[in-house]
Formats: structure tokens, C-alpha cells, sequence
């Protein structure tokens, strides 16, 4: 019997140490392509811009999230609808009772599609850092440049040089005329 207990330790030890070391995924740079094929958006909608992508804004944190967020009320979303601009977030580090609950059937009120990635699988190796929303310029499917977005002017102006103003301000700027 007391043989048994150190036999077990050590199992679990190299069960327990197994698990933790995943090889880890080398990051994406430039020249590297993306492929988010396996994506579904918040309505459950596959994946249908592999080929159409220009820019990608990427998240993976409530606060990276809130400022992609606030900063579209004051876009054109027609690029996202588009595929032109995508907008993506990895939600897998989200308890998938609040996300199923709370978070996803909120974004569903979204004018726009934000393409979730469940398993954290599709945005592994993506450039990222804390807080930040990562934007990755595409051609082809191929990275031609990041950048990482903390301040929300910085953001916006990249959001409109892609797909310009929201049109509830197109028709307020005419009007003042």
C-alpha cells in the first residue's frame, strides 16, 4: 500500500506536466496567411470572406473589445457586412456559460458581424498585446502589416480610411450645410 502512493504521485505529476506544455504556436508575421474559414459569427453564420479581407481588427480582451465596440458606432458598418474589414475576437477564454448566456446573445443586436473564435484555435498565433486591438493588413490572405491599437483616435481613423463615416453622420454633416 505505501508503495502505491509515491507510483500515483508521480503519474500525476506526468499526467499534470503533460497537459501543461503544449507546444506553444509560433506567432503569425508578415508574409504569413490567415485562414478563418472555420469561423462563425455571432449569429452562427459561417465564414464567407477568406478572399475579400483588407484589414483585420482582432481582440482578445474586454477592453480591446469595448473600444472596437464604441469606435464603430461612428463607422460605416458596410464593410464589415462586406467582408472587406473583419472584425474578430477570441472569446475562448470566456466562461461558455456567460458567453452562450450574456455575451453572444448581446452582440447579436450588433449591426454588423463579429466573427468569435470559441476554442482560441484560429487566433493562437496572432500578433497580440494586453488591451490593445491588433490590426493586420492582408492581401491575399497574407499578413503585409500590424499594427496594435490602444488609443481610440488612432482606431477610428483607420476605421473610416477603410470604411468611412457612419451614414446617420453623412446625413447630419449634409444637413448642416
Amino acid at each position: 500500500m505505501t508503495r502505491f502512493f509515491p507510483l500515483a504521485f508521480v503519474l500525476a505529476l506526468l499526467v499534470a506536466s503533460g497537459c501543461s506544455s503544449s507546444p506553444a504556436v509560433p506567432p503569425l508575421s508578415i508574409g504569413s496567411l490567415v485562414d478563418f474559414n472555420l469561423l462563425e459569427d455571432q449569429r452562427g453564420n459561417p465564414f464567407p470572406h477568406q478572399d475579400a479581407m483588407s484589414t483585420v481588427f482582432f481582440v482578445n480582451t474586454m477592453k480591446g473589445n469595448a473600444l472596437m465596440r464604441d469606435t464603430l458606432k461612428e463607422i460605416n458598418v458596410a464593410c464589415l457586412q462586406e467582408g472587406r474589414v473583419v472584425y474578430l475576437a477570441d472569446i475562448s477564454g470566456m466562461p461558455s456559460l456567460i458567453s452562450k448566456l450574456i455575451a453572444i446573445p448581446r452582440m447579436r443586436d450588433y449591426p454588423y458581424p463579429v466573427w468569435l473564435d470559441r476554442n482560441g484555435l484560429a487566433t493562437a498565433a496572432l500578433p497580440v498585446e494586453e488591451d490593445k486591438v491588433t490590426a493586420l493588413t492582408l492581401k491575399k490572405s497574407a499578413i503585409v502589416a500590424v499594427a496594435k491599437l490602444q488609443d481610440s483616435g488612432e482606431l477610428r481613423q483607420r476605421l473610416l480610411d477603410e470604411c468611412g463615416p457612419a451614414l446617420q453622420q453623412v446625413a447630419n454633416n449634409a444637413g448642416t450645410r
